[in-house]
């Protein structure tokens, strides 16, 4: 008994620490994009276009250096294609909507995707027999933080409270919350056998759809958008595929309920960090009161 739970506690702390990282490798995925859009407005559908294909090469690359070669189990593609659609439209929406509003609440509204995975696992897997009371506190501590860190920056919308950029956001919620909930539920479908081989698939579609409707609609552009945007895009894809990956490995060590409100918690504190350091933005009192509501719950979720 002894040494499972030795065993369990090792797995948490691991899970703590990949929790951690993958939130500082999607902020990166955030910055990068911010950064090339605040310089050039062309490319979009090619931007991200070549984000998919590097995060899908990092998996191919993951695949090759794992020895065992591709497995393709029957059914897989019906998941792939649909998150594909998903990731590739969550993906473009999010380039729009960091390019016509501010960094750190356009990243934090997108943390209210871990709200899809948190009911898919405590209605439909059934892990809300095993939460504890201080798991729900935590819960609701981490959905108090995100309700106190919404709206614009400076109180006052305008840009940062546009219509366009409220489209966006909330579209491009809705689907990185349905690809988390797919993620999750391919890995229950084929045992963890193929989430490499799965995000290969999905992140293929995703790269011919916006590369194609790319080269169709910016193909004039290509040469300028490459030279600007493509060290940008190369460098996003890859930090994206380092976030999906642990983010697929965390998902078999903890319940998805409690793993998606930690990851949204953690993303909150840096989001605010990393977009006042780096981009200047400032925000109002309740919104940082909503970040220490999100350290506390984070504590809680780990008692």
């Amino acid at each position: 008994m002894m040494l499972t739970e030795k065993i369990k506690g090792q797995v948490l702390r691991m899970a703590a620490f990949l929790i951690l990282l993958s939130g500082m490798t999607g902020l990166v995925e955030g910055i990068l994009i911010k950064k090339y859009n605040a310089k050039h407005t062309k490319g979009g559908f090619l931007f991200t276009g070549i984000v998919s294909l590097f995060s899908m090469l990092f998996f191919v690359g993951k695949v090759l250096a794992s020895g065992n070669g591709f497995c393709f189990p029957n059914g897989i593609f019906t998941y792939a294609l649909i998150s594909g659609i998903l990731f590739c439209t969550a993906s473009f929406l999010t380039y729009v909507a960091l390019g016509c509003g501010p960094f750190a609440i356009s990243m934090l509204i997108l943390s209210y995707s871990g709200v899809f995975s948190i009911a898919y696992g405590l209605v439909f897997l059934g892990e809300w027999e095993t939460a504890s009371p201080l798991t729900y506190a935590g819960l609701f501590g981490v959905m108090l933080s995100l309700f106190l860190t919404r709206g614009a920056p400076d109180g006052k919308g305008g840009k940062n409270a546009s219509f366009k950029w409220l489209i966006c956001i909330g579209l491009s919620l809705v689907g990185s919350g349905m690809f988390g909930v797919l993620n999750r539920m391919q890995q229950i479908e084929f045992a963890d056998r193929c989430s490499d081989e799965y995000m290969v698939i999905t992140l293929g579609i995703s790269a011919a759809v916006l590369l194609t409707v790319g080269i169709v609609r910016d193909g004039k552009d290509m040469l300028y958008i490459l030279r600007h945007g493509g060290l940008y895009a190369a460098a996003s894809g890859l930090s994206n595929g380092a976030t999906n990956m642990m983010g697929l490995m965390i998902n078999t060590m903890m319940p998805l309920s409690l793993s998606s409100p930690i990851r949204a918690g953690v993303k909150v504190i840096f989001s605010f960090i990393l977009s006042k350091v780096i981009f200047r933005e400032t925000f109002l009192v309740r919104q940082i009161i909503g970040v220490g509501v999100g350290a506390l719950a984070l504590v809680l979720l780990n008692l």
